[in-house]
């Protein structure tokens, strides 16, 4: 499946994506230097981070091509402005925002006509926050959770890869790079949902779905007999400033 085709296939899982996703924490929000500014928010989903940045004082601004993704968060969200589109061609105007926030979304995008797009949308000394959460994967009992879930492959512990390198020439410079642990308290069942919700498990077939949750749910219930833990998390942010126009 190409990779364009499969960043629109979480639409199909729309409502568990919501549901059993991360949430950006306390930590990650506290960088975001928002609160009073025109955000625009670029392939928002179902807008789980759209609603932190509402609460955070952030006028906001999403845009999501999916319409199932869209359907949620208008519903969660029915303040903000939902566009349909893309981040290769945002339908918004030359530099009207003073932030764009892209959340879990960026290794979807093609380059460089993204970078570009957020380029020409922010203003002069704009700031675009990159955003990705996941699974502190080199934990060893969560590596073995992901070896199952991988039917027996072994998963890739992420390197530096996720420090962005914009494409030249560009417009952003500052760039910063941050990462974050934190804990996620979950439990089985939440856990093995929140994989459901990944792409290269919504493209498998129903039994392989089924076997990967059974193979899951037995091995979490040993690890985990009272049902509930703590998730070892990382976010990983890039922080960039667009640079003044001449």
């Amino acid at each position: 499946m190409a990779e364009q085709s499969r960043a629109l296939i979480f639409g199909s899982v729309a409502e568990a994506y919501d549901v059993y996703r991360p949430a950006m924490p306390e930590e990650v929000a506290n960088l975001l230097d928002v609160a009073g500014r025109e955000v625009l928010e670029v392939a928002s989903g179902t807008g789980q981070v759209t609603r932190v940045l509402e609460k955070i004082g952030a006028k906001v601004t999403a845009v999501e091509p999916d319409e199932s993704m869209r359907s949620v968060l208008r519903r969660r969200s029915p303040l903000v402005k939902l566009l349909d589109g893309f981040a290769q061609n945002l339908p918004v105007a030359d530099a009207s925002f003073d932030a764009v926030v892209v959340s879990s979304a960026w290794h979807w995008f093609p380059q460089p006509q993204a970078q570009i797009e957020m380029e020409r949308v922010l203003r002069d000394r704009g700031t675009l926050y990159i955003l990705r959460s996941h699974l502190a994967e080199s934990v060893p009992w969560l590596r073995e959770v992901l070896t199952l879930r991988y039917f027996g492959e072994e998963p890739e512990v992420r390197d530096d890869s996720w420090k962005t390198n914009f494409e030249n020439p560009t417009a952003f410079g500052d760039v910063r790079y941050v990462s974050l642990e934190w804990k996620w308290r979950r439990t089985v069942g939440q856990l093995v949902e929140l994989f459901n919700t990944y792409s290269d498990t919504i493209v498998r077939s129903e039994p392989e779905r089924d076997e990967m949750t059974s193979r899951l749910r037995s091995r979490l219930d040993e690890l985990f007999p009272s049902g509930e833990f703590d998730v070892p998390m990382v976010h990983n942010i890039v922080i960039a400033a667009r640079s003044a126009r001449t």
